[in-house]
């Protein structure tokens, strides 16, 4: 939070949030715009707040106040100094246009995710990506999960109150189901007025058996009988308020044989396992869609590594015309890596064809396959097996 005057916290909703910023910053003012008191002193006399208070100063659903960012950045030319205010709130197109405008410069915007496997299960964080300057060095690493607890958090998800209570299972339900519906009644009203609630809902039911699929938008809109740049909206949308990850297709190449039709996922797998009826980790593994949940909660937890080790960086999935596809691909300052996920223990030589030729075409230092094996060993020239304990 030093290095900029102020820094946006943006993010899925999370239930309490409100409790851990105070748990965070304990001498910090927070205002809670959802507060009616909050809010009228924050709209009607922003001086007074930034005049009475000691920094930093929270500010808790930002988007709400329309008078707020200006006021900021008067604030922040004014005392030139870093580290003043943190504010958090829903993606709303209020609060990213709020902060383009009348911010620029002067903050910096930050994700925050769900629980990764480290944070679950208080676990040592993986040593993995700490690692990507040499294939050599990766051999080094160590696991740092068992392979239940895996299971667990790809089962229960990342939304850190429902993982806490997961044995409490009439406790995991209402939770989710509470979460869904106000997802959609709440934020989504609020965020996206005039949008048809009933459409959008069915649409969110769909994307659950989508999810981890190339996407077809003709198919959406005739299954919601609506238009195809309706469907792209809703899709925009689900991407926007952290539901979904839109994973673009892999253009960096002279080939003109690449798919780019649009895939993603659910980003907590929690939430997809409850939408798509899945209680039990058994039901998980003999679900007809497990291959595709497992793929895209690993996607989801390789993103959210990276995060924390790389400032820089971007991803993508791969797929040709001919079918041939790498689950992962990504680009940082330790060139392209071709990450490919499987579900099972062994990976035989066939499978590895489509890695073996990214790595020639784009000089990748090495690829990744990523299954329920044992050990990190090499299963051909470049390509290293990672178990996902590892992760």
């Amino acid at each position: 939070m030093e290095s900029y005057p102020a820094v946006v916290l943006i993010g899925a909703r999370q239930v309490g949030k409100s409790t851990l910023l105070k748990q965070l910053f304990p001498e910090a003012k927070l205002f809670d715009l959802e507060d009616e008191q909050d809010f009228l002193l924050v709209e009607n006399d922003s001086a007074i707040v930034f005049k009475d208070n000691s920094k930093p100063i929270l500010f808790d659903e930002a988007q709400l106040s329309n008078k707020l960012f200006k006021a900021l950045r008067v604030e922040i030319d004014k005392t030139k100094k870093n580290g003043q205010f943190l504010l958090s709130g829903s993606s709303s197109p209020e609060l990213l246009s709020n902060i383009c405008e009348s911010l620029a410069g002067r903050i910096a915007i930050v994700e925050i995710p769900s629980f990764n496997f480290s944070e679950s299960h208080s676990t040592k964080l993986s040593e993995l990506f700490e690692n990507f300057k040499s294939i050599e060095s990766i051999k080094d690493i160590c696991t740092v999960s068992n392979e239940e607890d895996i299971f667990e958090s790809c089962l229960y998800g990342g939304y850190p109150r429902p993982f806490l209570e997961r044995k409490n299972l009439d406790f995991f339900d209402s939770w989710f189901s509470n979460y869904y519906k106000t997802y959609i009644e709440r934020d989504i009203r609020s965020l996206f007025p005039g949008l048809k609630i009933e459409s959008f809902k069915k649409f969110i039911k769909i994307l659950a058996r989508s999810s981890g699929n190339i996407i077809n938008y003709s198919d959406f809109a005739r299954t919601l009988e609506v238009s195809q740049p309706t469907v792209k909206n809703y899709f925009d949308i689900a991407d926007g308020t952290f539901i979904w990850r839109k994973l673009p297709s892999f253009d960096k190449s002279s080939k003109k044989t690449l798919l780019k039709m649009p895939k993603g996922h659910f980003r907590d797998s929690g939430l997809l396992c409850y939408l798509l009826g899945i209680h039990s980790i058994d039901d998980l593994k003999n679900n007809p869609l497990f291959g595709r949940i497992w793929e895209s909660f690993l996607i989801e937890q390789i993103i959210k590594l990276l995060g924390i080790s790389y400032s820089k960086y971007e991803y993508f999935y791969y797929r040709t015309k001919a079918k041939a596809e790498i689950d992962l691909v990504i680009q940082g300052r330790f060139g392209l890596i071709p990450i490919e996920i499987k579900s099972g223990i062994q990976t035989n030589q066939k499978q590895l064809i489509t890695l073996k030729n990214f790595i020639k075409e784009h000089q990748s230092p090495f690829a990744l396959v990523v299954n329920r094996g044992q050990d990190v060993k090499l299963l051909a020239d470049k390509v290293l097996q990672v178990p996902v304990t590892f992760l």
